[in-house]
């Protein structure tokens, strides 16, 4: 009798609700429209490292500027928001050209010592952040923000303040690691560390960088799992994103425990390949840095090498624009999503 009354219950149980039950839910994945860059900046080298929307120009940070160089001088690039926008909507399919700025650096690379690239920029007006990795005489990685002044004349140019370069310690004391990420608070920045798994950082903590003083203090950041490699600006709830980058080839990132992956799942293609590209979203809240409880934006990649991001902006009312260095090329692409574009 208890047999054939637990075939009639499982012969009530409507077929949809089993097929719900049996089905594990894949996460969604936004594609990568890419844009084609003109030179210098279509070259492999080019390793931009960073992007930053100045005075309705997006500003293009070449990891190392001067191996684009013919004449010796540093440059940055930018590009028009208008072309930009052209591109996305098929106005036009040619490769976009961007535009030098002059970087006067004066007497920078003698003040850090061993100098191994720019790593990100921020930008509010005239005014400039930039983060700086570099090896300490013991060949240890370090990290370095220093300010600067952008003047978009008929001769762009950008003054760097070397006077005003703040030294930041390795918190991670991992090779080729620094504070790749940085995010303006008034006239403060906040400079973010791109290891913050616990097995190296034992409490992250976002460094938080006066203008004025140059005093440093500190803001908890979560433990989270893989690369921290570029952030947004805040927006008017103190929120920003940030690109949360796993490499196939990162040796420490193939044991870390990934408790996103875990509580929102993974999408098709994080499934078939090794690595993790995706895009986090974060809030100032006092002296803490916390991730919101929401599931993160998961790119959808098509090749099993992994597309390095290391610059992202906002691109209001479209989505983000997200740049890579030299793997597996020099990419700028769009991310065409209506979450947390309020600015």
């Amino acid at each position: 009798m208890l047999k054939l009354a637990l075939t009639a219950l499982f012969l009530s149980i409507s077929p949809t609700l089993l097929a719900a039950v049996n089905t594990v839910t894949e996460a969604e994945e936004v594609a990568v429209q890419i844009i084609r860059l003109a030179a210098p900046l279509e070259q492999d080298k080019a390793e931009i490292s960073g992007l930053a929307w100045c005075q309705g120009r997006l500003i293009l940070l070449p990891q190392y500027p001067e191996r684009l160089s013919d004449d010796g001088i540093s440059y940055f690039y930018y590009l028009e928001r208008e072309e930009i926008i052209n591109y996305i909507d098929s106005v036009s399919d040619k490769p976009l050209i961007p535009k030098p700025i002059r970087v006067n650096q004066k007497e920078l690379r003698k003040e850090v010592t061993f100098f191994d690239g720019f790593e990100a920029i921020a930008c509010q007006d005239n005014k400039l952040w930039l983060s700086i990795e570099a090896l300490n005489i013991l060949g240890s990685y370090q990290s370095f923000v220093v300010p600067g002044e952008i003047h978009f004349t008929q001769d762009p140019s950008i003054e760097i303040h070397q006077e005003a370069l703040v030294q930041l310690e390795t918190q991670s004391r991992l090779r080729n690691i620094g504070d790749e990420a940085i995010v303006l608070q008034g006239d403060d920045v906040i400079a973010i560390h791109e290891v913050n798994d616990t097995r190296a950082v034992k409490h992250p903590k976002a460094r938080l960088i006066s203008r004025q003083s140059q005093n440093i203090s500190a803001l908890a950041f979560p433990n989270l799992p893989y690369r921290i490699t570029d952030a947004t600006t805040l927006d008017d709830e103190q929120r920003f994103w940030a690109i949360n980058y796993k490499y196939s080839g990162d040796k420490f990132s193939r044991d870390a425990t990934d408790h996103l992956a875990i509580k929102f799942g993974q999408g098709a293609s994080h499934k078939k390949y090794y690595n993790v590209e995706r895009l986090l979203e974060f809030q100032i809240d006092g002296e803490t840095i916390r991730l919101l409880d929401q599931p993160p934006i998961q790119l959808k990649m098509t090749d099993v090498e992994g597309r390095n991001w290391e610059g992202i902006v906002r691109l209001k009312g479209r989505g983000f624009l997200i740049a890579t260095d030299k793997h597996p090329a020099t990419l700028l692409g769009f991310v065409p999503v209506q979450r947390g574009l309020t600015k």
